[in-house]
C-alpha cells in the first residue's frame, strides 16, 4: 500500500519554526499496512490503512500526523460473508458458519451416495471448494451364489434397503443369517451365509447314559439329557444341544465317583478294611479307644448319596452307675461321673458287718470290680446256756442290742451276769453265764420252785448230807436205765422214743431233765407197754 507523505511550509517563510514528528501509527482490528513503515513522520504526514484479507473496508482509511499526534483512525475492518452454498438434491448442507474462514459439510440423506466434494471454505472470494456435490441413490450388485443353497428374489441390481432370503438345500443348515439387504454403502448386510452339514457324534460319558431326549443322527439344535450311573455324580450340564460346529453345547459333562469324606469319630479308631478314597459300597468299621463305649453302629457303609449308613456312632466315656450299698456310707474319694478306673471305698454302718471288697474300682464294662459289698446286721448266735432258760424276751435273728436273759434250772445256780446284750462285734456281753449243780441242794421236793432275783432256783431244805444224796441218785439213774431197756424190749424200741420225746416237750429249750426225771420217763414207758 502507498503511504503519502505530505509536507506542509509555512507561509511565514524562514523564520518559522519546524513541528514535531509522528512515531509508528496503530490501527484497529483486521488491518494493517501493505510496506514496512519508517520509524519516525514528519509532521502533516498523511497514512492509509488497508484491511486485511477476507475483511472488508468501512469508513476513511487514511490518518494525518499533526505535530507529533497522528488523527483519530476512522476505517473498519468487517469479516467477509459467503452467503449461501446453495442445495443438494438428498442431501443436507450443514454450515459452521457463513463467514470468511467458516466450513461447510455436505452429507447425503439415507440410501443415497455422494458424488463430489463434501467439505467447503468460506475465503476472500467465497466458498472455496468448487462445485457442490451430488447425491445418488444406492444400488447393490446381486449377492454371490450359495454352496448348496440359493436365494431369491434374483436381479442384476438391488435397492437400498431391498431384501433377499437365503435357503439352504436338504441335509443341510444354514450357518449365518437368512437375511440380508442393501445397505447404504451399496453391499449387502450382514454377509451371505454358508450351508454346511450338522451331525453330533454320540454323547459318550464315561459312567453316563442316555436318559431323555433325540436319537441319532444328531443334528442342529438336536437335544439329549444324560445321567450318571448310580454311585456317580454329574459334573457339567445335563442338557447338551448339538450346535452348527457339530458339537454339544455347553460341552458333555463328568461322571465322577460318589466319595464320602474321610469319617471321624472321636475316641474312636478305624480298623482294617477300606481306606479313602471312600466310594460307594466302601466300609469302614470302628472300635471305641479303651474307656469308652459306643453308641450306634460300629461298620458304616458309604451310601449312594455320599454319606454314611446308617450313621456314624459316637463314643462316649464308659460310665459305671453311682453305686449303692444299703446300709453303707461312701468314704472320701471319687464323685460321679464316675470313669473307668474310678474308686469307691465302702464303710458298713454301725451294727453292720461288711460281705465282700469295701474298695470298688469302675471297670471297662461299665461295672463296679470285684462287686459290690453287702452290708449285713451284726448277728449274735443264739446262745445256748447249759441247764439254764431263756426268760422272754428277744427272739432270733439276735442283732446287736438284743437281750436275752437266762435261768437256772432246779438244783443249779448261775454264774455271771443273766442278761446278756448282743455286741457289734457279735458276742453276747458282757459272756454267757454258766449253770452249775448246786451241792448243798436236796432232792426236789413237789414244792413249787421260786426263782430269786439273783437268778437262781432256791431248792427245798437239806436234811441228809451230800454222800447220801449222791449215793441215792446213781442208784436212781440206773434202776431207770434197766427199766428203760425191758420196757423198751417189751414195748419196741420205738414206742419208748415216742414217748420220752412226747415227755420232754415240757422242759425248757436246751434244758436236760433230772435224773429222777429219767427214772419216772423210764417207769412210765415201761408200764404203759408191758
Amino acid at each position: 500500500m502507498d503511504v503519502t507523505y505530505v509536507l506542509l511550509l509555512s507561509s511565514l517563510g524562514l523564520a518559522q519554526v519546524i513541528a514535531q514528528d509522528c512515531r509508528v501509527p496503530v490501527g484497529g482490528n483486521n488491518m494493517g499496512f501493505k510496506d514496512d513503515l519508517p520509524q519516525t513522520f514528519p509532521n502533516g504526514t498523511k497514512v492509509i490503512f488497508e484491511c486485511n484479507v477476507g475483511y472488508m473496508p468501512a469508513g476513511s482509511p487514511s490518518i494525518t500526523c499533526t505535530n507529533g499526534t497522528w488523527s483519530p483512525v476512522k476505517l473498519t475492518c468487517e469479516r467477509k460473508s459467503c452467503g449461501s452454498a446453495g442445495e443438494v438434491e438428498n442431501g443436507d448442507l450443514n454450515y459452521e458458519g457463513t463467514e470468511f474462514g467458516d466450513k461447510l459439510v455436505v452429507t447425503c440423506k439415507t440410501g443415497y451416495i455422494m458424488v463430489g466434494n463434501s467439505q467447503f471454505t468460506c475465503g476472500k472470494d467465497g466458498w472455496l471448494g468448487g462445485r457442490l456435490p451430488v447425491c445418488e441413490a444406492v444400488a447393490c450388485d446381486a449377492p454371490p451364489m450359495l454352496t448348496n443353497g440359493d436365494f431369491s428374489p434374483v436381479r442384476d441390481s438391488y435397492n437400498y434397503l431391498e431384501v433377499v432370503q437365503y435357503k439352504c438345500q436338504k441335509d443341510y443348515t444354514m450357518n449365518g443369517s437368512s437375511l440380508s439387504s442393501c445397505s447404504k454403502d451399496g453391499k449387502f448386510q450382514p454377509a451371505p451365509p454358508t450351508c454346511i452339514v450338522v451331525q453330533c457324534k454320540d454323547p459318550d460319558v464315561t459312567n453316563g447314559e442316555w436318559m431323555s431326549g433325540s436319537r441319532p443322527p444328531y443334528k442342529y439344535k438336536s437335544a439329549v439329557t444324560l445321567q450318571c450311573i448310580p454311585g456317580y455324580n454329574m459334573n457339567g450340564a445335563q442338557t447338551q444341544r448339538c450346535e452348527l460346529n457339530s458339537q454339544w453345547a455347553p460341552g458333555l459333562p463328568t461322571c465322577e465317583p460318589v466319595l464320602c469324606e474321610d469319617p471321624d469319630v472321636k475316641n474312636a479308631a478305624k480298623e482294617e478294611g477300606s481306606k479313602p478314597p471312600y466310594k460307594v459300597k466302601s466300609t469302614v468299621t470302628f472300635s471305641c479307644v479303651s474307656g469308652y463305649t459306643m453308641t450306634g453302629t460300629r461298620t458304616q457303609t458309604c451310601g449312594l448319596n455320599g454319606q454314611w449308613a446308617p450313621g456314624l456312632p459316637t463314643c462316649a466315656p464308659v460310665l459305671c452307675e453311682d453305686p449303692d450299698v444299703k446300709n453303707a456310707a461312701k468314704e472320701e474319694g471319687s464323685k460321679p461321673p464316675y470313669k473307668v478306673k474310678s474308686t469307691v471305698t465302702f464303710s458298713c454302718v454301725s451294727g453292720y458287718t461288711m460281705t465282700g471288697t469295701r474298695t470298688q474300682t469302675c471297670g471297662l464294662n461299665g461295672q463296679w470290680a470285684p462287686g459290690l459289698p453287702t452290708c449285713e446286721p451284726v448277728l449274735c448266735e443264739d446262745p445256748d446256756v447249759k441247764n439254764a432258760a431263756k426268760e422272754e424276751g428277744s427272739k432270733p435273728p439276735y442283732k446287736v442290742k438284743s437281750t436275752v436273759t437266762f435261768s437256772c434250772v432246779s438244783g443249779y445256780t448261775m454264774t455271771g451276769t443273766r442278761t446278756q446284750t448282743c455286741g457289734l462285734n457279735g458276742q453276747w456281753a458282757p459272756g454267757l453265764p454258766t449253770c452249775a449243780l448246786t451241792t448243798t441242794t436236796k432232792r426236789p421236793t413237789t414244792t413249787k420252785k421260786t426263782i430269786g432275783d439273783s437268778g437262781t432256783v432256791d431248792p427245798p431244805e437239806n436234811k441228809g448230807n451230800g454222800m447220801a444224796i449222791g449215793l441215792g441218785l446213781g442208784l436212781t439213774v440206773l434202776i431207770g436205765s434197766v427199766l428203760t431197756v425191758l420196757g423198751c424190749y417189751f414195748c419196741g424200741v420205738p414206742a419208748c422214743i415216742k414217748e420220752k420225746k412226747r415227755s420232754r416237750r415240757g422242759f425248757p429249750v436246751n434244758a436236760a431233765p433230772s435224773a429222777d426225771e429219767e427214772v419216772a420217763l423210764s417207769v412210765r414207758c415201761a408200764a404203759r407197754y408191758t
